[in-house]
């Protein structure tokens, strides 16, 4: 019970056929392809609550399934649109979509090459990596300094 001079938080809805209703139309938003972010009943923060609330009206696989759903949903866009069945699409604004809706990433070179088998074969993968401006400064400066390096060599710094 809330102490006397604490009103209590007035629920924006407050019976569970409400919130159940609510539950309802999140979920079709969300296997719709829809994000949370752009639920019109609620901001993200509001339906977080209500499920960590009231997870009887708020069901997590009912929320997961939803999501599966919509994702699935983007996916069935890109394969339309890569078969060509969609007018105007655009692989690259769909792949950044999935980049940034689903976590998508593009794979790296070690990963779709797949022919890793031992310790020795990433370390000679491993040198053929671009390097950073940083290791390439540390490179040339070692070159430099190196100990042994004969004073009157013929480097394009003693040509005249």
């Amino acid at each position: 019970m809330a102490p006397p001079d604490i009103e209590p938080i007035a629920l924006k809805w407050s019976t569970a056929a409400a919130r159940r209703k609510v539950c309802t139309a999140l979920c079709d938003h969300i296997a719709a392809g829809f994000s949370v972010e752009s639920f019109p009943d609620a901001d993200r923060k509001t339906v977080r609550y209500y499920a960590e609330q009231f997870p009887e009206d708020f069901p997590p696989e009912k929320l997961r399934e939803a999501a599966r759903r919509g994702l699935l949903e983007w996916e069935r866009i890109g394969k339309d649109g890569a078969r060509g069945d969609l007018a105007k699409f655009s692989a690259t604004a769909w792949a950044f979509n999935m980049k940034n809706r689903a976590g998508w990433r593009d794979r790296s070179e070690v990963e779709a090459w797949n022919v890793l088998s031992s310790p020795e074969e990433i370390s000679k993968i491993e040198k053929f990596k671009p390097r950073s401006s940083e290791e390439i400064a540390l490179g040339v400066m070692a070159l430099l300094t190196r100990k042994g390096r004969q004073e009157n060599d013929d480097s394009s710094s003693n040509a005249d």
